[in-house]
């Protein structure tokens, strides 16, 4: 029975659901991620592998949707709003999950670029599907992963290298000196456990991985960040100027800028105005910023606004985006 539901496990379980076929191929992962100093800091390690979803019918597939994650995704467990597959797969694009298995990966190794890198490689030629117009899409940590994948591609150390097209970016952390500077923040401050432990988790992570901090060592910081608005040399830009992309990002000043201890600085707004600024600057004409405002979410718990940014936005119209800029 023990073996049985083993190879259960293993084996790539494969469920119809309103038009959809979803594939998912997972294996468990034993050992533990420190992310502390102290004795009980410890994550388990998630499972590592994919979850493919495809338009069920025979027509063409006409691009690719990914989604950088950490653990295996929760199809069943996520909320309506945040599932962008019943809109791509009815216009006959395929979405891709793909989790290396280590929490909150901030791919400060490349061993997960690699491996990402081959289960593309091997996702695509084994369910036939055409590498051309591939788009990701990264809310919050997986917007920074994408942009790393993205950089580890256009620095020609991809052996799938993807057609990538373009990106999509919602309320993410990537300009890490700036994030760095916030965490420090929040363990001074300590006004409420969320915060606290954001806090000590970043700074140990940084200083795990690096070795330094941005007062130590900048450089480091700058050439791990995809975007930084303290690099004058805007090192990465060049990567990411020929996409199409588009931020989402949420900027209440009645609450995040007023209460809680925070400024602008301590929210990720800067990150997502700042980089679709740069690519401008940079003459991309196909980067754009799409700001919710305070009366966007009148009604909800603010709480919960900024890790909620991915659910205001339009799922229908976004996929109309990304297909008007397919080939």
């Amino acid at each position: 029975m023990l073996r049985l539901s083993i190879f259960l496990f293993f084996l790539s379980t494969i469920l119809n659901a309103s038009g959809q076929k979803v594939i998912e191929s997972y294996a468990p992962q034993t050992g533990l991620l420190q992310y502390g100093e102290g004795p009980r800091d410890f994550f388990p390690l998630n499972e590592k592998g994919y979850t493919l979803i495809m338009p069920e019918n025979d027509r063409p597939l006409t691009g690719v949707i990914i989604s950088l994650e950490d653990g295996r995704f929760d199809i069943k467990g996520a909320r309506p709003q945040s599932l962008i597959h019943p809109q791509a797969n009815s216009k006959g694009l395929v979405v891709l999950y793909v989790s290396t298995g280590i929490p909150v990966d901030l791919y400060f190794s490349e061993n997960s670029l690699h491996y990402v890198d081959s289960i593309l490689s091997t996702v695509f030629a084994k369910y036939t599907i055409p590498n051309k117009n591939i788009f990701f899409i990264g809310t919050m940590v997986a917007g920074h992963r994408a942009l790393k994948y993205i950089e580890y591609c256009r620095t020609k150390k991809s052996r799938f290298q993807p057609d990538i097209k373009g990106v999509v970016l919602s309320e993410c952390a990537i300009d890490w000196v700036r994030q760095w500077y916030e965490c420090q923040k929040q363990v001074r401050d300590h006004f409420n456990d969320a915060q606290l432990f954001e806090g000590h988790l970043v700074t140990y992570l940084f200083k795990a991985n690096l070795g330094d901090t941005p007062q130590t060592n900048l450089d480091k910081y700058l050439d791990f960040s995809p975007y930084s608005y303290f690099d004058t040399s805007m090192r990465h830009i060049r990567y990411f100027k020929d996409l199409a992309i588009r931020a989402y990002t949420f900027a209440p000043t009645n609450y995040w800028f007023s209460a809680n201890g925070k400024g602008v600085n301590d929210s990720n707004y800067p990150d997502m105005s700042g980089i679709i600024n740069e690519l401008k600057v940079q003459g991309d004409q196909q980067a754009e910023l799409i700001v919710f405002s305070n009366e966007t979410r009148a009604k909800t718990d603010k709480m919960e606004i900024q890790s909620n940014t991915w659910n205001l936005v339009d799922k229908k119209e976004l996929v109309d985006w990304v297909v008007a800029r397919t080939k």
